[in-house]
């Protein structure tokens, strides 16, 4: 039986090192008609890479995700900044850091892991006192979670399906880790708030935080980001377990996804204001929107897909376009690929150039560095794989119609592919990897036909955040170009 789990370990090992290993020097590039958005890209990718660390370093191939100079990755920082390394070739770099994330929850720490960890391999000091005494923010099990599996999305690796931390830090985190921490739809609103932090010394009631919000006007009782959190991970989950062959397994965290979404818009909506509250304290008090010294993490309902009312989604879009100056160097790296999303791209080119630019103090923030490139990437030019059918969707999300923008070796799944649009009806991908690809060419408004490499062909509809488009899916074999287009 060892001989055999050790055999599955390497096997494991070394399918995930062709995948990770694939890309360690970063190719990709971007050019658009708009010369601030190019600098912007170039800067952003020079910059990120720069914090990319693989000389040596105790903990292995990884890459600053903390504040500047920590030296050190934190658990949110690193699972917003993953698929912007995913595209800067730093594969390897994202499997080692989420798996030692993965490798460190345990019951001795309540089912938490190391919050940072730093270049030694250690938990940072500055975080971390023992197993009985640490800083944790709650939403970052789940925020692990969801990132894992949209990491495994983008690329493919069976690592994050079947890889035995992976395996082990995702069933704690969604059954002991919710159960311990009282987190769940039935206990969350009763829970003691000092939980499993008596013998915390050092950080105290900082041992375990319900919501990533660390301002406020009080002591937080809840946060909505950590229900937001909650219901990612447990869709999520569901379909880690449906990928796996356990379609009883997914069927049961689907259900239990739904019972949080409905305490959520019960909870956290507020009927008579019509607005999300954001967090509640400890005298049973609610903050809403808010900006300047406290600011509100209600972007976090977007990020994770948590909420689905169309007309609530663009009002919380207005108040934070409204609101963008004010708002924090953190909070502002979560935003350009919701404007994009929502139909402000004019604002979101404005935003990307805005948060590389040498008058943002803050812009040497790891975090603003990579996800720019996941911005540009997902948000722009619209690219989403799915590694369970083999599919790569674009969608131009570009400001007008005259303009163009090209992004090339872009790593995906198992290869790479080359993505130019040129207005909105025209869309060109090269495959430049080894194997076929299945190409969802999304082009925005409703067009009974498009065109495939001239051919005309009947387009499907579907729906992009509330705004209708048309798309065609076409095979696009190894070493293949193919366009779409629109009359």
């Amino acid at each position: 039986m060892t001989k055999c789990i050790s055999s599955v370990l390497l096997a494991l090992f070394l399918i995930s090192g062709v995948f990770s290993s694939l890309f360690a020097q970063s190719t990709i590039s971007f050019q658009s008609n708009h010369e601030p958005l190019n600098q912007a890209f170039v800067w952003a990718k020079e910059k990120a890479l720069s914090f990319a660390h693989d000389s040596g370093d105790p903990v292995g191939p990884w890459y600053e995700a903390a504040l500047p100079n920590r030296e050190a990755f934190c658990m949110r920082d690193v699972s917003h900044q993953a698929i912007g390394a995913e595209l800067l070739g730093l594969g390897r770099h994202n499997l080692n850091m989420f798996q030692k994330f993965a490798q460190n929850i345990s019951a001795e720490q309540d089912y938490c892991s190391y919050w940072e960890i730093n270049r030694y391999d250690k938990p940072a000091p500055v975080d971390y006192e023992n197993d009985r005494d640490f800083w944790y923010n709650l939403p970052a099990n789940f925020d692990v979670v969801y990132n894992a599996w949209r990491l495994y999305q983008w690329t493919g690796d069976p690592a994050y399906l079947d890889g035995p931390e992976f395996r082990n830090f995702y069933a704690l985190s969604m059954n002991e880790y919710v159960d311990h921490w009282d987190l769940g739809a039935k206990e969350i609103t009763a829970r003691n708030r000092d939980l499993h932090s008596s013998e915390a010394k050092r950080f105290g009631s900082s041992r375990g935080i319900p919501t990533y919000n660390e301002g406020g006007r009080g002591k937080v009782k809840l946060g909505i980001d950590l229900s937001a959190s909650l219901i990612a991970a447990y869709q999520a989950y569901s379909q880690v377990l449906a990928a796996q062959g356990n379609s009883e397994g997914a069927a049961k965290f689907q259900a239990r996804a739904q019972t949080e979404q409905e305490f959520l818009e019960k909870f956290w909506w507020d009927s008579q204001r019509k607005e999300y509250r954001s967090i509640q304290y400890e005298d049973g008090s609610f903050d809403y929107f808010m900006v300047e010294d406290n600011q509100a993490y209600l972007h976090y309902l977007l990020y994770f897909g948590a909420i689905h009312d169309q007309s609530r989604i663009q009002k919380l879009t207005d108040a934070y376009l409204a609101s963008y100056p004010k708002l924090i160097v953190e909070l502002k790296s979560y935003l350009p690929i919701i404007f994009y999303e929502n139909g402000y791209s004019k604002a979101a080119n404005e935003m990307l150039v805005d948060l590389c630019s040498p008058e943002n103090a803050r812009r040497d923030y790891p975090e603003n560095s990579y996800t720019v490139i996941e911005h540009v990437a997902r948000g722009l030019m619209g690219i989403e794989p799915d590694a369970a059918t083999q599919t790569v969707t674009t969608l131009p999300r570009l400001a007008s119609a005259s303009d163009w923008a090209e992004l090339k070796e872009v790593p995906v799944l198992s290869g790479q592919i080359s993505v130019k649009h040129e207005g909105l009806k025209k869309t060109t991908l090269t495959n430049l990897g080894a194997n076929p690809i299945q190409w969802s060419a999304g082009i925005p408004g409703d067009h009974a036909f498009l065109w495939i490499n001239g051919a005309k062909v009947q387009s499907q509809k579907a729906q992009d955040h509330g705004r209708t488009y048309s798309f065609v899916l076409t095979e696009v074999k190894a070493g293949e170009q193919v366009t779409v287009l629109a009359d």
